[in-house]
């Protein structure tokens, strides 16, 4: 049973109409509900639940506020728990297009295949960049929804949309989805780079803004995205 998480809380507002979030993830429980990145408002049922699996190992991606103005639910399952996963959202709601407001990629394809897709309207704003605390591993307003798994390069880009392509490439000689393990990116005040070699959780990026334990003990591993070991 899962029990570790991360937190931050920002000193202040970021940018919260234009943010890139991107992580490797090797799940290693299935079946149960499990938050990945999660920021709740402290004391009222409003929350921004990116990456949240299912029961049924399906994801949801949503921001909440008296119900859902922003969900996307791919029609896909995430089930496999020998290899990595690379997941990236792109948040820009200034665009004039709804669809491009909001977009996830997973192995470097942009997912367009959903169950429920609801964009957020233009300009709309999420609680991820507030100064609401954000966790990684579990949902932040409550012990609950443990997120099974291990994780590696968490970026965060505070004004910046990026894709994938940004944090990946195509390796050329087996096509495969690959890492880039210093990507060329910018991550504005509130962002950060976690768990860039191993598992510390001081931020590799410029800006030194450094996470907290909450809950468990992050353990170290050989098993990475450029060393995948074989899960029996």
């Amino acid at each position: 049973m899962a029990s570790t998480s991360i937190r931050r809380t920002n000193s202040g507002n970021g940018n919260t109409k234009k943010w890139t979030f991107s992580a490797w993830i090797k799940r290693t429980g299935l079946g149960s509900v499990q938050r990945l990145l999660s920021c709740d408002e402290q004391g009222n049922n409003n929350h921004d639940d990116f990456y949240q699996f299912q029961n049924d190992n399906t994801l949801v991606l949503g921001h909440y506020d008296s119900g859902y103005y922003a969900n996307l639910t791919p029609n896909r399952k995430f089930r496999d728990t020998n290899s990595w996963y690379h997941f990236v959202i792109t948040w820009d709601t200034a665009q004039s297009t709804s669809s491009n407001r909001f977009k996830f990629y997973v192995n470097g394809v942009q997912e367009t295949s959903f169950s429920t897709a609801t964009y957020p309207s233009q300009n709309a704003d999420s609680f991820i960049n507030t100064t609401e605390p954000m966790e990684i591993g579990k949902r932040s307003d409550n012990d609950t929804q443990y997120l099974d798994a291990i994780l590696s390069h968490v970026h965060f880009c505070d004004g910046y949309a990026y894709a994938a392509s940004d944090f990946g490439e195509t390796d050329s000689t087996t096509g495969e989805w690959k890492i880039k393990t210093s990507p060329s990116v910018s991550y504005g005040t509130n962002g950060f780079f976690l768990l860039k070699d191993g598992n510390t959780i001081t931020d590799s990026s410029p800006n030194s803004n450094d996470w907290s334990s909450v809950s468990g003990t992050l353990t170290k591993t050989e098993d990475c995205p450029s060393n995948v070991f074989a899960t029996l």
